[in-house]
């Protein structure tokens, strides 16, 4: 339970670092990296529920 809270906090603060190094960097908002998360864990929960 911890190390999948742990894993879950450090997935959020790659996607936050990748953010702030984007905005810093360009001065702009870059939502890219939200897509990228989203279309990764959509595909861990096909092939997840796939698997089962």
């Amino acid at each position: 339970m911890a190390l999948n809270g742990l894993t879950v906090s450090a997935l959020y603060f790659i996607v936050a670092i990748g953010f702030s190094l984007i905005f810093g960097l360009m001065r702009s908002v870059n939502m890219a990296h939200g897509t990228l998360l989203l279309v990764g864990a959509y595909a861990s929960v096909a092939v997840l529920s796939a698997l089962r």
